[in-house]
């Protein structure tokens, strides 16, 4: 009997030993309940990107506080962001916002009266300075450095119109500086880009596409040469684009019979008949040179070729621009007068959001320290100082105010799009593409 108590003591100690063994190791199971995925509240949404998720590996890892990203950051950013922008400047990327307002708006054939209206002042006088050229010679950029701050006057072209074959202007735009100068801004003349456009979206009048691109530039050219004081022709390089000038010429005699300003009578100038023979000054700017290009001989020969081409135009092609007077080492040798031809280089900081950054040109060589010419902005200078110093129209001319200016400027462009006789060379050369 002893003995089989003490089994059974023993038994029992081994039994209680066993389930006492059970309840340390075995737990409660959990249940995970699956995630309702329904779209959270506004409340829930914003409590949950502002509540962070801790995440421990183990005990020894001290936790990692990871916050959810939001899912507007794509439209702002915090003052905290990798970018370093707040929300309320544009992104990198961007480009900002330019000050030039359409003036002519080509796609729809009309002006653009009422935002260009609250700009222009009643005071007396006028300047307008404008622009013309083929495409992606620098147009915009060049009248852009007539302004202070040529960063925010007209937009360039970028960088997917340049790999697209696209122009940036589309009609005329226009600016205006802190010293009262109208600055407009043309489309390119005679572009393609401007002809495929067009074929997309516009009626070629019974037109051969060439034709018609031909009138359109006419338009734009004979109304610039109408309403501007002086005119910029703008081109790449030390080569002089003849057949640009050729048509530039071919534009002065379509002009003719056109007023300088239809709406306002000829008495009040002291004239018996409005005056149909108004030409304004051309400059002539070869943008981009390379700095090997800018010798003295080339220059020369430019020179005497403007002289022979315009040796017979109404155009004020001499006398308001000269080259020599930032320059002295270009003086002419001969004592005949100088023509408005002034060459720029490339600009070393063009592109560039600081000048520590490399040039983004492969053709940029110009650098100020290396070359022996003057540093760019004093070129720059130079010219903007010089057609500033243009002479403005003498009497009761030069004293129309800017709004009476562009209320003509708008009767002028009715003028020049019924003008007769681009009418009758567009169908003169419509006869002859013809045969």
């Amino acid at each position: 009997m002893p003995e089989k108590r003490s089994r059974d003591r023993r038994k029992d100690r081994r039994k209680q030993n066993s389930n006492d063994h059970e309840r340390q190791f075995i737990q409660a199971p959990v249940i995970l309940e699956r995630r309702d995925r329904s779209a959270p509240t506004a409340a829930e949404h914003s409590t949950s990107e502002a509540t962070p998720v801790i995440m421990k590996h183990n005990d020894k890892t001290p936790p990692r506080v990871v916050a959810k990203p939001s899912q507007s950051s794509s439209s702002s950013s915090s003052p905290l962001s990798p970018s370093g922008t707040s929300s309320s400047q544009p992104p990198a990327n961007e480009m900002p916002g330019k000050a030039s307002i359409p003036l002519l708006d080509r796609r729809h054939g009309r002006m653009s009266s009422d935002a260009v209206i609250k700009l222009l002042g009643d005071h007396p006088g006028h300047f307008v300075v404008g622009v013309v050229g083929k495409q992606g010679v620098g147009k915009s950029t060049v009248l852009s450095y007539l302004t202070h701050q040529p960063s925010n006057a007209f937009s360039i072209q970028s960088i997917e119109s340049v790999a697209y074959s696209r122009h940036q202007t589309v009609g005329i735009d226009v600016f205006i500086t802190p010293e009262r100068t109208i600055l407009l801004d043309t489309e390119p003349i005679l572009s393609c880009s401007v002809l495929d456009e067009a074929l997309r979206s516009t009626s070629m009048d019974g037109l051969h596409p060439e034709l018609w691109l031909e009138r359109e530039s006419l338009y734009n050219l004979v109304f610039m040469l109408s309403v501007c004081n002086v005119v910029l022709v703008v081109s790449e390089g030390m080569q002089l684009d003849v057949a640009m000038l050729r048509y530039l010429k071919r534009a002065e005699l379509l002009k003719f019979s056109l007023p300088d300003f239809p709406l306002i009578p000829a008495a009040t100038f002291g004239q018996a008949q409005p005056d149909m023979n108004y030409y304004p000054d051309i400059v002539f700017v070869c943008n981009k040179c390379r700095d090997w290009e800018l010798q003295w001989q080339q220059y020369n020969d430019m020179q005497a070729l403007l002289g022979n081409i315009f040796a017979d135009s109404s155009l004020k092609t001499s006398g308001l621009v000269s080259f020599s007077n930032v320059l002295p080492a270009f003086k002419l040798s001969h004592h005949g007068p100088e023509q408005n031809l002034f060459l720029l280089p490339y600009d070393p900081n063009h592109g560039q959001s600081s000048i520590r950054d490399p040039p983004k040109d492969i053709w940029n060589v110009y650098d100020d320290g290396l070359c022996g010419v003057e540093s760019f902005q004093t070129l720059v200078s130079g010219l903007r100082e010089q057609i500033s110093a243009a002479p403005r129209r003498l009497g009761k001319k030069g004293q129309v105010s800017e709004k009476d200016w562009y209320k003509n400027a708008i009767k002028l462009y009715e003028l020049v799009r019924k003008s007769e006789y681009i009418s009758d060379y567009i169908r003169v050369a419509m006869k002859t593409t013809h045969k």
